[in-house]
């Protein structure tokens, strides 16, 4: 009888991209605690360091300098906010310049949409009231503009965190996606994507357990000065579609 050899070879896998971001995950907690446990010995060898007067004097310098821009801004030219394109549906905000500003209700502002840290990201309906008159304050700290599916597309895999009992986790499978979000008839990452790029009626209740995106400096480095408006030449302010390429580098 003519006996035939068995492959033990198994098919490729196909891996999803929710699988390679798990790999990936896994990959930069290990290097985020090297470099937390080679900072920690760097910073014990390091005497301490006292605050020199000169930074509390700057620091109030430029909360008043913040204070005269905002009574410029609403007092004397009467622009109470930004114009917000009408066409569409989200706006994407990042903050880029400066980890805490002098100015407490700056710092406040930046609290209650979520840009706390440096270069965090939030997505915000386009038609909010109140939203023009908060980037009309501070604008000098953010970019903002509109994106595409794509980007959205691209936060969502790349640095979506979702608040789950009470913990923040990396968002790993439509497993964990349907449980937290199933009663709403959310069950994977497309349903999240939809819903945030078109403001549905479930935006509100995604963005509440929605971490704000945690991005980085550009590949290539900032190329003009932060301190300057876009229409001048520089990097802060609105940059319609042109944000777009900014998350890709940032990403």
């Amino acid at each position: 009888m003519e006996k035939y050899a068995v492959s033990n070879k198994l098919p490729a896998k196909q891996i999803s991209i929710l699988a390679r971001r798990r790999a990936r995950i896994s990959k930069d907690k290990n290097l985020a605690k090297l470099r937390q446990d080679t900072r920690r010995k760097i910073m014990q060898k390091k005497p301490w360091n006292f605050k020199k007067p000169e930074a509390f004097i700057m620091q109030y310098i430029r909360a008043e300098r913040d204070h005269k821009r905002i009574e410029r801004r609403f007092l004397h030219s009467k622009r109470f906010e930004v114009e917000l394109p009408e066409a569409n549906n989200v706006i994407l905000i990042m903050r880029h310049r400066t980890r805490q500003t002098a100015s407490k209700h700056l710092e406040k502002l930046m609290q209650n949409i979520h840009l706390e840290t440096l270069h965090t990201a939030v997505l915000a309906k386009a038609n909010d009231p109140k939203l023009g008159a908060i980037l009309a304050i501070i604008e000098p700290y953010v970019i903002w503009g509109t994106p595409t599916i794509h980007t959205v597309r691209n936060l969502i895999f790349k640095k979506g965190k979702l608040l789950v009992n009470g913990k923040l986790e990396d968002i790993q499978s439509n497993t964990m996606i349907e449980e937290a979000l199933g009663d709403s008839g959310i069950i994977c990452t497309e349903d999240i994507i939809h819903e945030l790029f078109t403001a549905g009626e479930n935006f509100d209740r995604i963005n509440a357990i929605l971490k704000p995106f945690h991005l980085k400096a550009p590949r290539d480095g900032w190329k003009k000065k932060l301190n300057k408006s876009y229409q001048n030449g520089g990097e802060y302010g609105n940059r319609g579609n042109a944000i777009n390429e900014l998350i890709d580098q940032c990403l």
